[in-house]
């Protein structure tokens, strides 16, 4: 292509610089004249002409002195790419190989293991360096998951075959066919998959809901109705102000281990945004009432959304508190903060008034971080509230004692769980 380029170049600035004499004998000379000298171009015939050929028909030989053509820098860089567009489909044809001689090598791997004790003697895997570079490659990818927040330490007993999938406890490698990718990057995404692996103690587990972002705490209880739920919030003593900033509610603040908490909207969506989650809410108030209240379906959406609420499907004993009617329905409302209006009240910002994040719709029929108060109160309604309590209805006045709530708890696992 290099040498067609140059070709046309020179020919171009032969004829601009050349003008044509006629040439009588079998060999002539281009003169130039404008102004760039004598050039050795030469017109000769190229061969005799065939008898009965016309003369101006005859073959002729057009020959042009050596020419020095100067090109832009830029063409070296283009060179420079062609060489390394070269080198990347070498590169994708050595991994075409040794994808092949994984394939072909995998059956007999599985058929020589030896089933007795002692040093294995070395298989082809061994001496194929493509597969042992894919092996090596793996390994590495399993390493990075580690370091990345998944808890290496809690592999369960009943699944032995899960080891089969990384290092070996003595740390040696296994053999290639084990190592399937799935098997490495599998990781606890919420309680119930920690209940599933053996882990029976209520208490803080990592969960890894997204394989693309880190792993996170969480406090699971593995007793209550089979176990399995990772719990969202927690209220039972007023410890922790939940008056907080968007960006709070964001990342979650309180104290998941006995305390007082709200796990974060960031960490909410991702339990909820991959899984069909159901919520259970549990109250209790002063004069030692417990009920709760279940929703098959829960989902928060992310921050993009501003963290928006779709649930429904109610049972329980506490009352639908959360779908309670058109005008006070929490089901598909953003989240809103004392810093963030989100709601649908026209006249001022739910959050600010009622002293909390919750997903206000104009303003609530339950709020779950509100205010923390000992015991019934009185004037503005800024407490834990739901609005489906009995006897609720008895506190419309701003005169009326207010119910309160001594313990609250929000708890999410996947719909239709069965330990």
């Amino acid at each position: 292509m290099r040498l067609t380029a140059l070709c046309i170049c020179g020919t171009l600035l032969a004829f601009s610089s050349l003008s044509w004499t006629t040439v009588d004998s079998e060999e002539g000379d281009l003169l130039g004249d404008n102004g760039f000298g004598p050039c050795a171009a030469t017109l000769r015939p190229e061969g005799p002409c065939r008898q009965g050929q016309d003369e101006n028909m005859c073959p002729y030989l057009f020959s042009l002195p050596p020419l020095t053509v100067h090109l832009p820098k830029q063409l070296r860089e283009l060179e420079k790419i062609v060489k390394d567009l070269q080198k990347l489909k070498d590169n994708v044809d050595q991994l075409r190989k040794i994808a092949q001689t994984t394939s072909t090598t995998s059956p007999d791997l599985r058929s020589s293991t030896p089933a007795t004790s002692g040093p294995e003697p070395q298989t082809a895997e061994s001496s194929t360096p493509s597969a042992r570079e894919l092996r090596v490659k793996i390994n590495q990818v399993a390493a990075f998951l580690n370091k990345n927040g998944r808890p290496p330490d809690r592999r369960p007993k009943e699944h032995p075959e899960d080891n089969q999938g990384g290092s070996r406890p003595d740390g040696t490698d296994s053999k290639l066919p084990t190592l399937i990718p799935s098997k490495v990057i599998m990781g606890r995404r919420d309680c119930s998959d920690h209940l599933l692996r053996g882990e029976t103690r209520s208490g803080v587990y990592l969960v890894t809901p997204d394989l693309r972002s880190r792993s996170f705490p969480v406090f699971c209880d593995m007793e209550l109705n089979g176990g399995g739920w990772t719990l969202l919030q927690r209220r039972r003593d007023g410890s922790v102000s939940f008056n907080r900033t968007w960006a709070e509610y964001r990342s979650g603040f309180g104290e998941l281990d006995g305390g007082e908490f709200w796990l974060g909207n960031n960490m909410i969506h991702l339990l909820t945004r991959d899984r069909d989650m159901a919520l259970r809410v549990e109250l209790e108030d002063f004069d030692g009432v417990t009920e709760y209240a279940e929703y098959e379906q829960f989902r928060v959406a992310g921050e993009r959304m501003r963290y928006r609420l779709t649930v429904g499907g109610y049972s329980g004993t506490a009352g639908d508190a959360l779908r309670f009617s058109k005008t006070y329905d929490h089901n598909n409302r953003a989240f809103t903060t004392p810093d963030r209006d989100h709601d649908r009240y026209p006249s001022g910002n739910c959050g600010a008034y009622y002293s909390s994040g919750w997903w206000f719709d104009a303003c609530m029929a339950a709020n779950l971080n509100g205010r923390y108060h000992v015991g019934r109160y009185k004037g503005v309604r800024d407490g834990i509230f739901w609005g489906t309590w009995h006897n609720i209805s008895t506190e419309y006045y701003p005169t009326n004692d207010r119910q309160s709530f001594k313990t609250v708890r929000m708890m999410i696992r996947p719909k239709g769980f069965a330990p």
